[in-house]
């Protein structure tokens, strides 16, 4: 089912001061194109790390900021797989709780979430622009 983790995200109340964090703390290259709902930070070595606000998730996850408080802080993980339909089908065979039942995204993405046994939020996609890495993954040696 799972072709790989498609992205990581941390789930904030305040997505201005991760980005600050991240940017200027660590130095970390941010792009903010998408307002205070998100934002998308250069990490080598990995596919995407966003910053998502929590009441955005809310939105994406359970149709409303209203529920933000559903959404746990920190980090959600999503794995990229070759069908998100069948994918629904095997949590429904297993008899694992869907949160949000398979979607087409504004962004061109179809998605479907569920919490992890931990409480973690997971997320499945299926991202035509991320079906393969485009990036080479490799750990540099270095000097002691």
């Amino acid at each position: 089912m799972v072709r790989h983790v498609a992205g990581v995200a941390e789930i904030v109340e305040d997505v201005s001061k991760a980005v600050r964090f991240y940017r200027d703390t660590l130095g970390l290259e941010v792009k903010q194109d998408h307002g205070e709902d998100y934002a998308v930070v250069t990490v080598s070595g990995v596919l995407h790390f966003g910053i998502w606000d929590r009441r955005a998730a809310a939105e994406s996850t359970f149709g409303s900021r209203e529920y933000a408080d559903r959404i746990p802080l920190g980090f959600t993980l999503e794995f990229e797989v070759d069908d998100v339909q069948e994918a629904a089908k095997q949590f429904k065979d297993c008899g694992w709780p869907i949160t949000q039942e398979p979607r087409s995204e504004p962004w061109g993405q179809k998605t479907l979430r569920i919490f992890s046994p931990g409480g973690g939020l997971l997320g499945f996609a299926e991202t035509p622009w991320a079906r393969t890495l485009v990036q080479q993954l490799q750990a540099a040696k270095g000097e002691p």
